[in-house]
């Protein structure tokens, strides 16, 4: 039976087929001639297929055989990157770690670290892949991934979320654009202008959404009440994530509704503007309510492509400051710059960035290592954001 094959089996094999003989192959292994003679006949019995040709001189490879060569090194391979795998997070000095973080934090945060990981470990290896808050979640829930650096995004089970860093919200626009001269702007002042945006995959989005950006009514008497969001449960917008109908008619419902309500907001935008300043603190909740809601003219979950939409003027972007910088290549305020970042404020709100794990998981002794450096090295780097850490 093919159960009765194993890795000897594999060895030999390809032993034989690289030296060209029986007695070259047990040299090299170590093995007496009538051993390697006996591995290959039972391979051959067991698989049905003649593996080499033999004549008195020469050993050489069948037609069967050439195809399989590949596969069996290939397999070899395989067993002996794991083995060697094995040993090294025995021994806590290397093995594969393999980590999920958004775009900001691979680009900017993790290539530093790295830079100093490396160094110390030679032995270990990293796979890094990109990805937005909501499939790093899921890729850590899943054990696709050792860990994962992104936003809070799903209370998913068995998962943990560790801070790292926050960053503020602000507005991307063009240098030309009339917010690009100011310090800071109102989330009310984004009422009346062009929108691009991310996706609801987005964990930005979704933190624009639900971060606190709760609306009150206005009680003045000249400044139209801008009413809230309708309210949606975690639970159903994960249900509506799934595809199960009932979940995304209520969404559906939902976003008719703030549509209906941004509409109804808009008519009476200019008074509620002129009531949106610093102390006005019930209209500037319900501007920002407001502008949460408001739908794009155009919605991708790429950033760097909606800062190109930004940079050809269709609209301007709400976006966390370190990835706004980075989708953008805007780093300082430079008078040449195309695009420009500038704080939101009234109110002023912040992306959490964490460490997200499984919690009946533990790491490895090199994934800890490494987790361990992120924590230590990555509050020194020199990032072109106001970050805090912590």
């Amino acid at each position: 039976m093919l159960s009765s094959l194993n890795i000897r089996h594999m060895r030999v094999f390809v032993a034989v087929a690289e030296q060209g003989s029986f007695s070259a192959a047990a040299a090299a292994l170590g093995l007496g001639s009538p051993a390697i003679t006996a591995t290959i006949r039972q391979f051959e019995d067991v698989t049905g297929a003649a593996l080499f040709d033999r004549t008195t001189r020469h050993v050489s490879l069948t037609v069967t055989g050439e195809r399989f060569l590949p596969i069996a090194r290939r397999l070899l391979g395989d067993f002996e990157e794991a083995l060697g795998d094995l040993d090294a997070l025995s021994r806590g000095i290397g093995g594969k770690i393999r980590i999920a973080a958004a775009p900001s934090v691979l680009t900017r945060i993790l290539p530093g670290v790295i830079r100093h990981f490396v160094a110390a470990h030679p032995d270990a290896r990293l796979r890094l892949d990109e990805m937005n808050a909501g499939e790093v979640h899921e890729a850590v829930a899943n054990g696709v991934v050792d860990f994962g650096i992104a936003g809070e995004w799903q209370d998913l089970p068995d998962i943990a979320f560790s801070p790292l860093f926050s960053d503020r919200f602000g507005v991307l626009c063009r240098a030309d654009h009339e917010f690009a001269g100011q310090s800071e702007i109102a989330w009310s002042d984004l009422i009346d202008q062009p929108f691009v945006g991310l996706g609801p995959e987005s964990g930005t989005r979704a933190m624009m959404a639900d971060q606190g950006f709760g609306a009150t009514t206005s009680t003045t008497s000249t400044t139209p009440a801008i009413l809230p969001t309708m309210p949606v449960s975690a639970s159903v917008a994960k249900a509506a994530a799934l595809g199960i109908g009932a979940a995304q008619a209520v969404m559906d419902s939902a976003a008719r509704a703030e549509r209906a309500m941004a509409e109804a907001a808009k008519s009476g935008s200019s008074a509620a503007k002129s009531a949106a300043k610093p102390g006005a603190d019930t209209a500037i909740n319900a501007a920002a309510d407001l502008v949460a809601g408001l739908r794009p003219v155009v919605e991708t979950s790429n950033t760097i492509t909606l800062a190109a939409m930004v940079a050809e003027g269709v609209g301007i972007t709400v976006l966390p400051e370190l990835a706004a910088r980075i989708a953008s290549g805007v780093s300082d305020q430079t008078a040449d710059a195309k695009l420009t970042f500038v704080p939101l404020s009234h109110p002023t709100r912040h992306r959490p960035i964490g460490v997200i794990t499984r919690q009946s998981k533990s790491l490895s002794p090199i994934a800890r290592i490494f987790l361990a450096m992120v924590m230590d090295q990555a509050p020194k780097l020199d990032l072109p954001a106001a970050i805090e850490w912590g």
